[in-house]
């Protein structure tokens, strides 16, 4: 963090704040890990489609389920889509709701990943959770939602 706070600042000094929290976000996680390669195993998250000699490394026919950020999914649709931690607060994020400008960046970035299902999509988020940023408890399903008709919106709660 304190090699890349300089070069952030300086390579991006209009969302500086954002990488930062993105930066220190990563460090929490990377925290958990003893080891570097299982780190670096949980991180990729989309499977090799390279190939070596004749043979492919994923045969993409067979049924697989892909994880994938909002910002790498544009251009491809599946199936079946489930956004996940749209409550408010995160989607949109706390840090967003008083700036018009990156209110509506995120209101884009909800309809990016609602457009990629082909056939079902889910919109999931938590009933409470505490948000240890803001201090606040978030359990409010995400304002971007209030225009959805309640017709197309169908919760289906699960409690585990």
């Amino acid at each position: 963090l304190r090699y890349y706070d300089p070069i952030l600042r300086r390579v991006h000094p209009e969302d500086f704040p954002k990488r930062q929290r993105d930066l220190e976000h990563f460090a929490a996680i990377a925290a958990r890990y003893r080891k570097l390669e299982a780190l670096l195993a949980d991180m990729a998250l989309e499977p090799p489609s390279d190939s070596v000699g004749d043979v492919l490394a994923v045969d993409r026919d067979e049924e697989m389920l892909v994880l994938s950020t909002i910002h790498s999914a544009k251009g491809l649709e599946w199936h079946t889509v489930f956004v996940i931690w749209v409550v408010d607060g995160r989607f949109p994020s706390v840090y967003s709701i008083g700036d018009p400008d990156a209110f509506e960046e995120e209101r884009r970035l909800l309809y990016v990943a609602a457009t990629r299902a082909k056939e079902q999509l889910y919109f999931v988020y938590p009933m409470n959770v505490y948000d240890r940023a803001s201090g606040m408890v978030l359990g409010r399903p995400s304002r971007f939602l209030e225009p959805v008709p309640e017709s197309l919106l169908r919760p289906l709660l699960v409690t585990e």
